[in-house]
């Protein structure tokens, strides 16, 4: 990222008593994969000089550095990591058979006519290539009983009218080169080889993702050469979420810088929380201290409720003043790399916590503690660690008199899942919700990272509960990462006491 912004993050939020963090040294990934005695592997990997289709580290130094394809991860990562799928998919049927693979990019989208929503790559095709264009084509071949596979990407070759309009292009003799791939071709030409592949195959099993393609425009095309040739059907984004779900050494540095500039964004928006502005004005400073931090949007459309507002999980309406004894909620992350932060904080809009606010809010804070701590003795299973979360905060909130005492575990459990119905954790990484195929049922494993986000939404007509604690919704999220010790908390800067929320909220002017 810009270590100017940040530094300058750094520098407005450290007055605010928020600790610096020692995780900032750049580390060089080293391959899994070792070199043959006979030949130097890393000497086929170099960027192309010039003005490409995305950002380089000769074109954009600033975000790039020198040797690496996108920002942290070379060449040789994303070629591994094409190694791994194609090695992972061959064992999985007959290998008597020809295996190929089909990843296309995600196309353009429009709001309106010839308006275009900002591009988002599909993650499944980014994590193979590092490809940032839209419409591209990652087509991978392992013919049978052979050791050896080709890749061949299709790209939009140069087309000077075309990038008068929409920027560069990287062009298919650059972008053999710049993604390390045996071959590149014009998109146009994707359609008929793939009709002449198949139908020149026997036996063989096409990996493509038939359920909500990436790019529609291609859909028909796969789907008729399929049924031209002798292959059959299979699905690769089980086996892709199973391997992106483990993050890379480089991964979770990325992890660790998208998970910085959120946390300090947030603490921004508590700084400059006040009684009488407007929900999207605290929304305006998370998303304004993001992108100048290094973020290119937010991870997802904000979450910023005040007062019985927050019992509504989902809310991002955003268009509320802010009442001084109200609590206020946010759900928020930003996008770095497409690399996903996802935080959820609740403080006080006068800064300064009530009596019954401050015993529902250190309630669940010690309920995500012992979470987290939880995930470093057990390593349990995220259904599991929801089933901990009912229990936990089933009984604090009977010793704190909020729900009463003579209930049985059981129901005691059920009424604490109906103030908390949201699942305590997910998967993070390239999508907000990461590898949504790896079932949340297995136990966690090193270099996963995961949310831990429990919360307690009490509606104001919820007669089951007294009166005093009606109207507010509370959640505290963190972004966590699977260690050999105790988890790592990369979101450990965003602050989360209540003498530390005190004393930040309203102390910046917008």
């Amino acid at each position: 990222m810009n270590r100017l912004n940040l530094f300058r993050l750094r520098s407005v939020t450290d007055q605010f008593s928020v600790k610096n963090i020692s995780r900032w040294k750049p580390i060089r990934h080293l391959s899994s994969f070792k070199n043959p005695p006979d030949a130097e592997r890393i000497q086929q990997f170099s960027i192309p000089k010039g003005i490409l289709g995305q950002p380089t580290c000769h074109t954009h130094p600033h975000l790039i550095s020198h040797g690496n394809l996108t920002c942290g991860v070379t060449q040789l990562e994303y070629k591994e990591r094409r190694e791994t799928l194609v090695s992972k998919l061959a064992e999985a049927e007959n290998l008597h058979k020809t295996h190929v693979i089909v990843i296309p990019a995600a196309r353009k989208q429009y709001m309106s006519d010839k308006i275009p929503y900002v591009f988002r790559q599909n993650s499944d095709f980014f994590y193979l290539t590092g490809c940032l264009e839209p419409s591209a084509i990652l087509f991978m071949i392992k013919p049978a009983d052979r050791d050896t596979y080709k890749t061949i990407l299709f790209v939009h070759e140069k087309d000077s009218h075309a990038e008068l309009w929409e920027g560069p292009r990287t062009g298919c003799s650059a972008a053999t080169t710049l993604y390390s791939v045996d071959e590149s071709q014009p998109v146009e030409n994707f359609n008929n080889f793939m009709l002449r592949t198949l139908s020149s195959l026997k036996p063989a099993v096409l990996w493509y993702h038939n359920e909500s393609p990436a790019n529609p425009d291609i859909h028909d095309v796969v789907r008729s050469s399929l049924k031209q040739g002798h292959a059959s059907l299979e699905d690769p984004q089980k086996c892709l979420h199973q391997m992106r779900v483990v993050k890379s050494p480089a991964e979770v540095e990325l992890m660790k810088e998208t998970c910085y500039i959120g946390s300090q964004s947030v603490n921004m928006a508590m700084a400059c929380t006040k009684p009488g502005i407007s929900e999207h004005a605290v929304s305006s400073v998370f998303e304004y201290t993001c992108r100048m931090s290094g973020a290119e949007h937010g991870a997802f459309p904000p979450v910023v409720a005040g007062g019985p507002r927050a019992t509504h999980i989902h809310y991002v309406a955003n268009n509320q003043l802010l009442q001084k004894e109200h609590m206020l909620l946010i759900d928020a992350g930003c996008q770095r790399w497409l690399y996903n932060s996802d935080i959820s904080r609740t403080w006080p809009v006068s800064g300064k916590f009530s009596a019954h606010h401050k015993i529902l809010y250190e309630l669940v804070l010690a309920v995500q503690k012992r979470l987290i701590e939880l995930l470093g003795e057990q390593r349990p299973p995220l259904d599991q660690l929801f089933d901990h979360m009912c229990r936990l905060l089933g009984l604090y909130l009977q010793q704190e008199g909020i729900l009463p005492k003579n209930i049985d575990a059981n129901e005691l459990i059920g009424r604490a899942y109906r103030l908390c119905p949201h699942h305590v954790s997910h998967y993070l990484g390239l999508d907000v919700h990461d590898s949504p195929l790896v079932r949340r049922r297995i136990p966690v494993t090193n270099n996963m990272i995961v949310t831990v986000e429990p919360g307690i939404y009490i509606r104001p007509d919820d007669t089951s509960v007294p009166p005093e604690f009606r109207g507010v919704g509370i959640r505290i999220e963190d972004d966590v990462l699977i260690t050999d010790g105790h988890p790592l908390i990369l979101t450990d800067t965003c602050v989360k006491e209540v003498n530390d929320i005190e004393a930040i909220v309203g102390k910046q002017n917008i």
